[in-house]
Parts: C-alpha cells; structure tokens; sequence
C-alpha cells in the first residue's frame, strides 16, 4: 500500500493555498507516488558513498587538533570557519556566510580550594556568563543543599555563604535548571556564590561547564565528587570553609559567522531542506563531539548529494551555525534573516547530541508530515538502521525556525557505551529490526560524559559512526528535498 496525496494538493500547491488545508490519504493510488521511483536507488548510493570514506573524521580531527577549543568571539572560530568556508569550496559546494555578532565572555584565571575541614584543591570551571570574584579571593561558609526545595527551606542559613548544589542528575533537562538558575536563586538568599554539581551522569573528577542565567554573583561547577564529598562532611557536622578567585568578565559583542553550504534545487529554488549543527565550542573543550560532529556531518551530507551529481527539487541548506553554546545568536540571526522565506523551508534537521549510531530523527510537525516522513525512512534507511521517526524534542539552532512555524527535528543517535551490541560501531551496520530510540536512556548516555569537558575530544567519535550520521542525513534531506510538495504544516 503506498501513501498518496490528494491532487488538490498538488494542484494548488505552489498557488498560495496553505498545504494544512489538505490531508493526506492512505490508498493503493498508483498515478501519484510520494517518492520517486529511483528514490532507493539514490538513496543507496549516498550510503555506499558515505560509507566507502573516512574524510568526516579525517577533517574534524584536523580541525580539532590544529585549531581546538572555538569559543564565540576568539579568533580561533574565526580561524575554524575560514578553513571549513576553504574545504567546502575545494569539494565544489556553493559557500556562503552571513554576518553576526556574538556575545564575548572571558574566563580568565580562576580557582577553588577547600581549606576546612582540610585543604583541597578543587577542580572546577566558571559558569558562561558568570560575574568574577571583583579581583580579590573570596572566602566563606560553604552550605550545601541537594535541591531547590532544600535551598527554599535553608533561606534563612545562607546569607553571606557559598551554596553548593549536590544534585542527583536525573535527567539532562531536569537537572541543568541547577546550572542555569542556581546562582540566581542563591543570590535570592543573600549568597556570595554558587558552586554547581557538574551535570552529568557519570564523572571522573571532570568538571563541565555551560551557561548560566544572569546572577549578581560568580558561579562555577565542580566535579560529582567533591560535590558528594560536601554533602558527607556536612552531614557529619563539619564546618566547611571554601575560596573562590574568578576573573570571569564580559567583553563588547564581537563579530562570527554562520555558514551556508547549498545545493540549488533544479526545480524549486526558492524552496529549502535544511540540515545542521553549529560550529562554535566552549573555551575549554576541542568541542569534537559538541559539535564539531553535528556540524561535519551535515557538512558531508550535502558533499554527498554534490558528488555523486544528484539534483534535488529544492535547495538544499547546510546551515553552520555559530554561537549556540552561550546565545544561540547564529540561529537567532538565521531565522531574522530568511525571515520571508520560512514559509518555504519544508523541513529544519539539526545534529547536536553526538554523532554516535544513528536511530533516526525527532521531529516536531504535524501528523501528517509524520506519516511522511515514516514511509521515507521505511523506504529508505530501514537497511541501516537509522529510518526511524521517534520523539519531539528539536535542538536549540533549529528551535528558532519551529517557534517559526518550520516542521523541525534532531538526529537521534544511541550510545554504544550504554546500548546493546546493535549499536556496535564495529559492525558495518545496525540491522533491523532496531530498538526504538529511548530518550530517558540518552539523555543518561556517554554524550554527558564529555558534554561541555576538556574531555570532548576526537577519540571519543567512530570514523564510521560519522559516516553512517552523514548516510543517514544526506538520505533524509535529499528524499524530503524530491517529495512533491513541502511538508504539511
């Protein structure tokens, strides 16, 4: 049985009429098929291509390696970007960048030690955005607390003390509130400054940094251990007495730049398909994972399509964003920009939870355009794995775009460190029948492990895990870019 369209649709598609007006069918209709009928046969090749090289993992840990850490406002973003604008053009792709700027934060030096109940060293990373200590050390009273609801019953213990948050992760997106509201809410109760438990399942006296919302007083994240470590001497009774120097301080708005890697559609080039990750990585992280990964393998999605001479219906967009890890400025400038042409963006992808085996993609449209994109990745990427449509969760870059109005998603992968042996990025491929993608298992995955760390490094990515990313996309992107229509709203 095939899915169809109603030739309404068709008909009055590309006159005005808005496509939620029309619904889809499913009938053995056989005059109008969705896909094309050398749809698989494309789509095989972009994976035996994919597959038959290593160059994401060849440019990435060249990239990694010679330039590192590519944090908003450093020239080595700059430098980052201008050697990804020179490669793209050697592969023949058309390049283009677009102007915008960036919030400039600077960490400076910075340091914390226990000094009772005994002298510690503490590793430790300033929160983005975070105040610095005013060029002095600070010391004070350490209280510890595990939630917010302990902060708000502590209220009148914490004045003019340092409040450390030993929170159980439970979830990435439940317990990263604590990172970005915890000095805040701190602050509230008179506190001097806020130290966070890293956010992350697992450590190993590895602390990672992110963003933090606006506080008044500096605040940093220290390892799993030390945090736990607290939260036992303070249950002992023991006094703990903490110094924290931090030169964190805010610099003028600097200028970045987001890439656009494209492919002209042959047919409707004022349409697009878009796919992307985003460039910039925090200041102490080669950002290989986070999301020189992401970024890459959309890169080499539309290498893929470019190279074996295939011409999509529409235009097909890499978009590089910059600036995601502390403003989101990249996706923000993208979406003002393209402003009149949302309506025609049929689908925004974006990859930035790791490039490990792929599952498939989320996605947050409309029924239809769900049914539409499960009969693509049936047809298509079934054989590898990565066909599936499973959740609603879209990635900050392209969030700007759905709160838009564009039908959006994110490249859902599984993490061989926490998967069965079918996620094995020794095996040539994932074979079905694949495990449905588990969001509660991800977000407890190895991608926290490494998130926002000195540990993001290139030896933690497969060469064919990226492949197999970049097989997946380039099917997607290319398939949705030939439906004969946008995708329903």
């Amino acid at each position: 049985m095939k899915m169809v369209v109603s030739l309404l649709l068709v008909l009055f598609l590309h006159h005005g009429v808005p496509i939620s007006s029309f619904s889809l069918q499913m009938a053995p209709f056989e005059d109008f098929q969705l896909l094309a009928p050398d749809a698989k046969e494309d789509a095989d090749r972009i994976i035996r291509s994919a597959m038959n090289t290593t160059i994401v993992y060849d440019r990435l840990a060249y990239m990694t390696d010679t330039i590192g850490p590519r944090f908003s406002g450093t020239p080595a973003l700059e430098q980052a970007i201008d050697w990804i604008v020179a490669r793209a053009q050697e592969d023949g792709i058309i390049v283009k960048t677009e102007n915008v700027m960036v919030p400039r934060w600077v960490r400076g030096r910075e340091f914390a030690n226990l000094i009772a109940p005994r002298r510690k060293s503490l590793r430790m990373l300033g929160l983005g955005g975070s105040v610095g200590t005013g060029g002095t050390t600070l010391r004070a009273e350490a209280i510890v607390v595990s939630s917010f609801v302990e902060l708000d019953r502590q209220k009148e213990n914490i004045r003019g003390k340092i409040v450390v948050y030993n929170q159980e992760f439970v979830s990435y997106s439940e317990t990263v509130v604590y990172r970005g509201y915890g000095a805040s809410r701190a602050e509230a109760y008179g506190a001097v400054a806020a130290l966070v438990r890293s956010i992350t399942p697992f450590g190993i006296q590895t602390p990672h940094t992110g963003s933090m919302h606006s506080s008044n007083i500096p605040a940093a994240s220290i390892t799993i251990e030390d945090a736990m470590m607290f939260a036992r001497m303070q249950a002992r009774g023991q006094t703990l007495q903490i110094e924290l120097y931090m030169e964190a301080h805010a610099l003028l708005d600097a200028q970045s730049r987001n890439i656009i890697l494209e492919i002209p559609g042959c047919t409707y080039s004022d349409e697009y398909v878009i796919v992307g990750g985003h460039t910039d990585s925090w200041d102490i992280a080669d950002g290989a994972m986070d999301d020189g990964g992401g970024a890459f393998v959309s890169w080499e999605a539309v290498r893929l399509i470019h190279a074996l001479g295939l011409r999509p219906l529409r235009t097909i967009r890499a978009v590089l964003w910059t600036n995601e890890e502390n403003g989101a400025r990249g996706a923000e400038s993208y979406a003002d920009n393209h402003a009149s042409e949302l309506i025609r963006h049929s689908i925004a992808l974006e990859s930035d939870v790791g490039t490990f085996s792929p599952n498939g993609i989320s996605f947050a449209g409309s029924s239809d355009a769900r049914r539409i994109l499960e009969l693509i990745g049936g047809s298509l990427l079934s054989e590898i794995g990565s066909g599936n449509v499973s959740g609603v969760s879209v990635g900050e870059d392209v969030s700007f775009l759905n709160a838009n109005g564009v039908p959006s998603g994110s490249l859902n992968v599984e993490d061989v460190r926490c998967g069965s042996d079918d996620n094995n990025p020794c095996l040539p491929y994932s074979h079905a029948p694949y495990p449905a993608f588990d969001e509660d298992n991800f977000l407890k995955s190895g991608y926290f492990w490494y998130h926002h760390t000195a540990a993001d490094t290139i030896d933690k990515l497969s060469s064919r895990q990226l492949q197999h990313c970049a097989a997946t996309l380039g099917v997607w992107v290319y398939a949705i870019a030939n439906l004969p229509f946008l995708l329903p709203r």
